[in-house]
């Protein structure tokens, strides 16, 4: 199942094919909150997940006829991008914007990674969409390293705040201290009033049982 990607799991929901949707939902919660947190990093913990819930909306809205002329995750990103708007209208006080006025938008770059970086046969492959006779390149389905890399971080950021609801709050205020902020151990341990040896105790005892609750 490693190899079954978030593209693949909506183009099946879309195109009602068998497909697992726990892992969809769990996939497509740590896309749009990567999203949502750099765009939204405003927003309460509700509308994050108002916005996820909206998106869905937005995507079976577009049925699979949307993917005749863009990739299932083009859809769901632009579906994203949608919700968050209608979220942000919903929301918005009355005589406030409902989204943020650039303040002097920077040129587009292309990372220096990516300068004459070509894309080999398979990877062509896996962006071409469209029916036979219409085939073409969905350019948002070319990986970006970078941009990969700063997802990564926030699905991993994301996944160390659900298992850290369920630490005691010291533990869980100084493992994120080390873990998200490259805190040294005796500085963390200090913040949260624990000897290093104590905090390694309820460390590990919240390890513990966290591996044999998984």
């Amino acid at each position: 199942m490693s190899g079954v990607t978030l593209n693949i799991l909506i183009e099946s929901a879309l195109l009602q094919r068998p497909h697992h949707q726990q892992r969809l939902g769990l996939q497509a919660m740590r896309y749009c909150r990567a999203i949502t947190n750099r765009f939204c990093a405003d927003f309460p913990e509700d509308r994050h997940e108002e916005v996820l819930g909206q998106a869905f909306a937005e995507l079976m809205a577009a049925g699979p006829e949307a993917l005749a002329i863009r990739s299932g995750l083009s859809i769901f990103r632009r579906a994203i991008f949608a919700a968050i708007r209608i979220v942000r209208a919903d929301y918005a006080p009355p005589g406030r914007r409902t989204r943020r006025m650039p303040t002097g938008t920077p040129p587009e770059k292309v990372a220096a990674e990516d300068i004459g970086r070509i894309a080999g046969n398979q990877a062509i492959e896996r962006c071409t969409v469209g029916e036979p006779g219409d085939r073409h390149l969905d350019f948002d389905l070319l990986e970006s390293r970078a941009a990969a890399d700063a997802i990564k971080q926030c699905e991993d950021r994301v996944d160390a705040e659900w298992a850290l609801r369920r630490a005691p709050p010291n533990v869980a205020a100084a493992l994120r201290l080390i873990c998200l902020d490259d805190a040294p151990v005796s500085v963390a341990a200090h913040i949260v009033g624990l000897s290093r040896f104590a905090l390694h105790r309820q460390t590990t005892a919240f390890t513990t049982m966290w591996r044999s609750a998984a």
